[in-house]
């Protein structure tokens, strides 16, 4: 094991702590939700690809509810979409900088799928603001992303 993979795990630990210590998620959520969608970015898509929420992480079943009833299609990862089906891709994580890098649950979904997006699809992550850190133990693979949404609002990488 390598001191970034040991370091990353570390981390996780301590990020779904803090996630599972936090009693007012369902309101933290819905102020994420908020922020998210009202993007132009989200706003302007056809197509989203969300993600079901696990104990803890940021609740999305309001983001699906919300792309239905504007008429944007949404699939989650397990409808094995294309990485370019997307035009706004919404990412969990464990850990996020103000920078777009991002810690992940460890399974490499995402860090498989997202170098295949395309080049005009916006990545969001979506987190509670305790989940924002200073900097993150990063590797050459890992994906920065465009935009991360806490309940204070979007903070774009660039």
């Amino acid at each position: 094991m390598t001191e970034g993979s040991a370091a990353k795990r570390e981390l996780r630990t301590r990020m779904r702590q803090v996630r599972r210590d936090l009693t007012d998620r369902p309101e933290r959520s819905a102020q994420i939700i908020a922020h998210v969608v009202a993007l132009d970015a989200v706003i302007a898509a056809e197509r989203v690809l969300a993600y079901d929420s696990i104990v803890g992480e940021v609740e999305t079943a309001t983001l699906v509810s919300w792309c239905a009833a504007h008429g944007i299609e949404v699939a989650m990862p397990e409808d094995d979409v294309e990485p370019a089906w997307a035009d706004v891709i919404v990412v969990p994580g464990t850990a996020f900088t103000r920078r777009g890098e991002r810690i992940g649950q460890g399974g490499g979904w995402y860090d498989r799928f997202l170098p295949g997006r395309r080049a005009d699809a916006v990545t969001i992550g979506i987190a509670f603001e305790p989940q924002i850190v200073e900097s993150l133990p990063t590797e050459p693979h890992d994906v920065t992303l465009d935009c991360v949404v806490s309940e204070s609002g979007p903070l774009w990488s660039s």
